[in-house]
């Protein structure tokens, strides 16, 4: 199975409800644990062919290198991506369809420090293409050192408004 980019935009923007114990969940809490690692399915009542797939994984060498993930279930196609200190290398060469918005990143290294967004580009190996968060929708930017509690929820709840996920989370803090 293959998608467009404007079909991976469409299965992001479908409105999605997490699916636990089978049946739909409206209100979930999350209890951040250290290191964080959920997966949750997520259905829409919009469009039923899909299931997704939302990952929330904390590195356990370090608090402040996240990634939540968001694909196609049953394609294991990515849709959208975000990692916080996290490394990554963009491919080297342009194909004459790759969208505008990543030309200027064709063979960037992003270090371990730079926090960024992959998105789903047609005709490519799933999210390989990412550009810095800086220059994205997602409004948690960073995660620093200095307060992740606040941080690491406000880039959940974020992510979840990204794709459009209708479940309402409670996101209680680490205790230290």
């Amino acid at each position: 199975m293959t998608i467009s980019n404007e079909q991976a935009e469409t299965l992001i923007h479908l409105k999605k409800k997490i699916f636990q114990d089978d049946k739909v969940i409206d209100n979930l809490v999350i209890d951040q644990i250290f290191p964080l690692r959920l997966r949750y399915e997520l259905v829409s009542n919009e469009d039923d062919d899909f299931s997704f797939l939302w990952e929330i994984t904390q590195s356990s060498k370090s608090a402040f290198r996240i990634s939540l993930h968001f694909q196609e279930d049953e394609s294991k196609i990515g849709l959208f991506r975000v990692d916080y200190n996290s490394g990554h290398r963009n491919p080297e060469i342009a194909t004459e369809n790759l969208p505008e918005k990543f030309l200027p990143y064709v063979g960037k290294c992003f270090s371990n420090e730079e926090s960024h967004v992959h998105y789903h580009v047609d005709g490519y190996k799933s999210l390989v293409w990412a550009i810095p968060i800086e220059d994205s929708e997602v409004s948690v930017k960073q995660i620093p050192n200095t307060d992740i509690n606040d941080n690491f929820a406000s880039a959940i709840q974020n992510f979840a408004q990204i794709i459009n996920l209708e479940t309402i989370l409670t996101i209680n803090p680490l205790l230290l």
